[in-house]
């Protein structure tokens, strides 16, 4: 049985290890200093610092605690030559290039407590002011008196200030120009390279502040950069929007008191080989193959002319893989440790990747036909159908799961054993009745027992392919084994007549008709037919064998879609030759194996 366990599997990706800094950093003046030894200094000396805003801002002290070091260390498994997807943006991002408190600010720049102003009256009355936005967001005005502005942007607090003067002031209008930026306090915690408290320029948003503190570290989320206020999450930042396509819509700018949070991902990912940009990526809880090659900008001109990919998943101590192509929709659920291979043109460079795998490759489990991701699924030996159901994403909408097979290995070596011996037997029989092999009732013997010989056993397994089914019953639900092979057909109203019928083959499925029309639809009964002993295999390998009565237009069997029925020759012709028991096993076993080779061939 196939198992493979982890601590097994080669070395694909270099271990690396996060680290979290207790010392938050806060640079003011070059100098670390720590929160609990700012919070004890007498206010006057904190307001020498610059540092007011800190003791009273909506940091909560909760945004320390979330990330101290008692947090476990995650391992995540990397190759060599790749990189993080992301990792070297900050790195490449100027350590000098942050925003100036330059005042020519744009009209969108959102004002908040400690900008200064500039406002001139223009009219009947010609006044200028120059105020700073208080603690609780607002001016003073002369006349008009207390004007909240925080939050607003110029514009809006050039058009509120005007409304307001209105009602006031006859024939006088007031701009509003930004005469000093403020300052503000950024907390920046979790997996970040350099966490702490920032003291940056108002103008600073997101970006600005994550390269500050060098960027996410190992193990840190890109997908999920999450700004809290007043402890709340307001804003949540994908940055592969911006690496990817330079969206940059949602890299916002930031209040004093905010803070940005960085938190911890195992969902990464590399892309091997034949990619425009190899490397590891993060994915989002959901996202699929699809998506995460479209972030990589997809396949490279030289892959393999087909497109194909083998997903490995690593998973509870085993291997799985899942082959499939890049020009099908590909749905696939990515999770933790699966990697994506794409081939070259040249498939003798996979063999660098592939070498690390080829002691745990042992046969794998095939799934063809109506299943949305057909391929090739290395397991463990505790898998069952129902998981693998699960694995392959579930069947296509035209999916037939009642003609659903397994073919099994160890079956089919018993029935090739099986086979063999009834086919010596019969040829031992024949032996024995000597000149009578050439009288007209055994002259097509023969010929059946070639066709016998050269059927290839399939070894079908009966069982059931219903999630709903097995639920109810798991004792339904089969145990796979290494090398078994799965086939979903699609669905096709056709039904198979074969054996001693003068027209046998394929007939359009009705399933108003019984047996007989069908056998009559082929052209009725040969001289040579049983029609007492007539065999029907159901499309789930069932069979069943009825008679067949003479005038009837009525059956004893319920017939389905892809159904078989087989006519057998009447073995009661052959006149005093005990050949009814060696062949009748024949004939049963000759029917099943065209109704399963008719099931794969059909798809």
């Amino acid at each position: 049985m196939f198992n493979l366990r982890r601590k097994d599997i080669p070395d694909f990706k270099e271990v690396f290890f996060f680290y979290f800094l207790l010392n938050l950093i806060l640079p003011i003046n070059a100098q670390n200093i720590d929160q609990n030894f700012l919070n004890s200094l007498p206010e006057n000396l904190k307001s020498e610092l610059n540092i007011d805003q800190i003791s009273d801002s909506s940091i909560n002290q909760k945004d320390y605690e979330s990330f101290d070091s008692s947090v476990q260390k995650e391992e995540i498994k990397v190759d060599g030559r790749l990189e993080i997807f992301g990792s070297t943006f900050f790195s490449s991002y100027s350590s000098t290039f942050m925003p100036i408190n330059d005042p020519a600010a744009s009209s969108n720049y959102v004002l908040d407590v400690d900008d200064v102003i500039f406002i001139q009256y223009l009219g009947d009355s010609n006044q200028n002011f120059d105020l700073r936005i208080d603690r609780s967001g607002s001016i003073v005005l002369p006349e008009i008196g207390k004007i909240n502005f925080a939050g607003l942007s110029i514009n809006q607090a050039n058009e509120k200030l005007n409304n307001a003067l209105s009602n006031i002031l006859l024939n006088t209008t007031a701009i509003l120009t930004l005469r000093e930026v403020r300052d503000i306090n950024v907390l920046v915690t979790g997996f970040v390279v350099n966490p702490g408290i920032y003291v940056v320029s108002g103008y600073s948003n997101i970006i600005h502040i994550l390269n500050s503190a060098g960027g996410v570290s190992e193990n840190g989320s890109y997908r999920s950069v999450k700004v809290k206020r007043r402890g709340e999450v307001i804003h949540e930042l994908d940055l592969y929007d911006i690496f990817v396509s330079g969206d940059t819509t949602s890299n916002i700018s930031l209040r004093s008191g905010d803070s940005i949070i960085i938190e911890p991902s195992n969902n990464f990912i590399p892309l091997i080989g034949a990619f425009n940009r190899e490397g590891i990526y993060e994915f989002k809880d959901g996202e699929t193959v699809s998506d995460i090659i479209q972030i990589s900008g997809g396949i490279s001109t030289k892959a393999n002319k087909d497109k194909e990919f083998s997903l490995i998943r690593e998973a509870d101590d085993s291997l799985k893989m899942i082959n499939g192509t890049i020009n099908s929709p590909n749905k696939i659920r990515l999770f933790p440790n699966d990697r994506i291979f794409v081939k070259y043109k040249d498939y003798n460079s996979d063999e660098l990747f592939l070498s690390e795998y080829e002691d745990f490759i042992d046969d794998p489990v095939i799934v063809s036909g109506a299943v949305n991701y057909p391929g090739e699924y290395f397991i463990d030996q505790n898998l069952t159908l129902a998981e693998l159901i699960e694995d392959f994403g579930g069947f296509k909408e035209d999916a037939y799961i009642f003609g659903a097979a397994v073919f099994n290995g160890d079956a089919r070596e018993l029935e090739q054993e099986f086979n063999s011996r009834l086919y010596n037997d019969a040829i031992k029989s024949l032996a024995n009745i000597g000149s009578l092999s050439r009288t007209d009732n055994l002259s097509s013997l023969p010929s059946l027992l070639e066709e016998f010989k050269e059927i290839e056993p399939q070894g079908r397994i009966i069982t059931e392919f219903s999630i709903e089914a097995i639920k109810l019953n798991p004792s339904l639900n089969y145990k796979l084994s290494p090398g078994d092979k799965i086939h979903v057909p699609y669905f096709k109203k056709i039904i198979y007549v074969f054996g001693e019928v003068l027209n046998p083959g394929t007939q359009i499925f009705d399933d108003s008709f019984s047996v007989s029309e069908y056998i009559e639809k082929s052209g009725g009964l040969n001289e040579y037919a049983d029609s007492s002993s007539i065999i029907i295999v159901h499309p789930n390998g069932e069979s069943e064998r009825i008679r067949l009565r003479k005038f009837s237009k009525n059956s004893s069997s319920n017939l389905y879609a892809g159904s078989v029925i087989y006519v057998p020759r009447d073995l009661k012709q052959i006149d005093g030759i005990e050949l009814g028991s060696v062949l009748a096993p024949i004939m049963s076993s000759l029917a099943i194996s065209l109704a399963s080779l008719n099931s794969i061939s059909n798809n």
